[in-house]
C-alpha cells in the first residue's frame, strides 16, 4: 500500500510542479527529482519520499517576490532581512507550506527538505541533505567545481553538501554578497561533525 501511496504522490507532486513553473524551471526540477532519486539509492534513503521532495522544492519559485512576502507573513513563516532584502530566498519555505496545504503533504522529512533546500539547516537529516546536494549538482548544472562535488555526492552527503556551502559563500564573497546566516550555521555544523568523525 505504501509504494501505492508514494507512486500517487510523486503524481500529484509532478502536476503540482508542472502547472506552476516555466518549462524551463520544470526541467531543472525533473532533473534534480532524477539525481535526488539516485543520491537516495546510494545511500540507502527511500527514492520515493526523495524524489517528492525534489518534485516539490522548487513549486513556489517563480512567485512574485511580493507574493512570496504576501503568503510567508501569511502563514506566520519566519522572514528575516535577508528574506526582506531578497525575497525568493522565501521559495523553500513557501513551496513546503503550498505542498502541506495545497497537497495534504504531511511527511516532516520531506517538508523539511523543501524548506531548507536554498540556505541549508543545522542538523538536516539524511534526505535533505541528498535535495540540497542534488539541487547543486543536476547534470545541467556547469562550473568548475561540478564533477569534483558529483564524485564526493556518491560518497558522503555531507561532505558534498559542505563543499557545496564553502563554494557558494566564496562565490557570495567575491560578488560582495552577504550569506544567509543559516548557510553560514549550516556549514560550522558540518564541520563540527566532520572533525567529529
Amino acid at each position: 500500500m505504501e509504494d501505492r501511496e508514494n507512486i500517487y504522490a510523486t503524481e500529484q507532486a509532478d502536476t503540482f510542479a508542472r502547472v506552476r513553473l516555466s518549462a524551463k524551471r520544470y526541467g531543472h526540477t525533473l532533473r534534480v527529482a532524477d539525481t535526488a532519486e539516485d543520491l537516495a539509492r546510494v545511500h540507502g534513503l527511500n527514492p520515493a519520499r526523495t524524489r517528492l521532495a525534489a518534485l516539490l522544492h522548487d513549486a513556489a519559485r517563480e512567485l512574485s517576490p511580493n507574493e512570496f512576502l504576501d503568503l510567508a507573513l501569511g502563514w506566520n513563516l519566519p522572514v528575516g532581512e535577508p528574506e526582506r532584502e531578497s525575497p525568493k530566498l522565501l521559495h523553500g519555505p513557501v513551496a513546503a507550506e503550498l505542498a502541506r496545504r495545497e497537497l495534504g503533504v504531511d511527511d516532516g522529512e520531506v517538508l523539511d527538505a523543501v524548506r531548507d533546500h536554498t540556505t541549508g539547516h543545522p542538523g538536516m537529516g539524511p534526505l535533505s541533505l541528498a535535495l540540497y546536494v542534488a539541487d547543486k549538482i543536476e547534470p545541467a548544472r556547469d562550473y568548475p567545481s561540478v564533477e569534483r562535488l558529483r564524485r564526493l555526492a556518491r560518497r558522503d552527503l555531507r561532505g558534498a553538501a559542505a563543499e557545496s556551502l564553502r563554494r557558494s559563500i566564496a562565490h557570495n564573497e567575491e560578488r560582495g554578497r552577504t550569506t544567509h546566516p543559516a548557510s553560514l550555521e549550516t556549514l560550522e555544523w558540518l564541520e563540527e561533525a566532520e572533525k567529529g568523525a
